[in-house]
């Protein structure tokens, strides 16, 4: 089989011939894997795709995942130099500087220009909602479409990354996670409409990457978790949110699977309802395990994920084998599993961490 087959099959339900891998690799850990910083994907977008690509191929991870780009006009408009260690943007014709990039943390964007949050409904109707189309045409997705269409050449199943359906939409319109979190018993109202909006806006975003060519939407909030909010404003707020961009994305002839961050025990009877293929995450470190997920909804829905982070940056590479060994034995059974880790690659990361979890595969992994 080749990775693209071994995913979809494992995805449908049934049984591959062997466990797919599919490490969650972030663009910072892919740049420093491809010998350049993560600051460099920062100021050339572009670089990032790149390696995302070089890093599923130096692996052999069955999956490639890929986040969509600026739109083209900001290659000509921006510019983005580093000052003293600060990674800072400006305006190509008027030299402004606009905000700077935080390089050490996730590679977020912060306006220099203090921001308006919404405050009221009306306000969360204004907003925007991209086309798909338009995506396209303003070339969003120009280069990725290039490296996705390298990676079905290498065989490679691909993700458009399409999350922030709630919770962290809220966030980010709203200013703050307290003021977004206690919206929920606030301004109920308000977070419905904060959710339609941004359900409407990745259903465009979805669809757009789908034009280009991939096989499965990843969808979800890191703050849609038992850590932080509890099962009855999950299953009130989030999990209608999640159901509708899952059914849309089936509909649109793709695979769709949702990540969830720290410890989605209590979370686990809602999942089958809301129509995704996979769930990926399983963090030991939050009390959860590949065991207790699979024996809950192992029958229904596809499992992703399991090794601890914190294991494959700070532990041997006896060690991460050992888990991933432990993964593999507790998920295998009937298919329907994929060895992964339960979120993003740490960016130190051992590159032999990661081939321990891989040699796991190829000793335990055959059905």
């Amino acid at each position: 089989m080749t990775s693209r087959d071994r995913m979809k099959t494992v995805l449908s339900g049934n049984i591959p011939d062997k466990v797919p891998f599919s490490p969650t690799i972030y663009i910072d850990y892919a740049c420093v894997l491809c010998g350049k910083n993560f600051e460099d994907a920062l100021i050339n977008p572009s670089l990032g795709a790149e390696c995302m690509l070089g890093a599923a191929l130096k692996y052999n991870t069955d999956v490639v995942r890929f986040v969509m780009g600026p739109d083209e006009s900001w290659y000509s408009d921006k510019t983005v130099k580093k000052e003293d260690g600060i990674l800072i943007q400006y305006d190509k014709k008027t030299g402004t500087k606009e905000g700077y990039y935080d390089f050490v943390g996730g590679g977020y964007y912060f306006p220099f220009e203090k921001q308006r949050f919404v405050q009221c409904i009306n306000e969360v109707r204004d907003i925007k909602v991209i086309s798909s189309k338009e995506y396209i045409e303003r070339g969003y997705l120009k280069d990725i479409k290039r490296y996705i269409e390298k990676a079905h050449d290498n065989g490679l199943f691909v993700v458009g990354m399409c999350g922030g359906q709630t919770i962290n939409f809220m966030v980010e319109k709203l200013g703050s996670v307290d003021t977004a979190l206690m919206s929920f018993y606030d301004s109920p109202d308000l977070v419905y409409e904060l959710i339609n909006k941004a359900v409407e806006i990745s259903i465009q975003k979805g669809k757009a990457f789908i034009e280009v060519g991939v096989d499965c939407i990843y969808i979800g909030d890191s703050f849609a978790s038992s850590s932080v909010i509890s099962p009855d404003i999950y299953k009130r707020f989030c999990a209608p949110a999640y159901k509708e961009v899952t059914q849309e994305f089936h509909n649109s002839g793709v695979f769709c699977y949702m990540h969830c961050c720290g410890n989605y025990n209590p979370l686990l009877e809602f999942l089958p309802s809301i129509g995704i293929d996979a769930m990926d995450g399983i963090d030991p470190t939050s009390g959860m395990s590949v065991k207790r997920t699979k024996d809950a909804i192992g029958k229904e829905l596809t499992l992703m994920g399991g090794i601890s982070c914190l294991t494959l940056l700070n532990g041997s590479s006896e060690e991460v084998y050992d888990e991933a060994r432990k993964c593999i034995e507790e998920g295998k059974s009937g298919g329907r599993y994929v060895l992964g880790s339960a979120c993003a690659v740490p960016r130190a990361t051992p590159t032999k961490n990661i081939i321990a979890a891989q040699k796991a595969i190829f000793e335990y992994g055959w059905y």
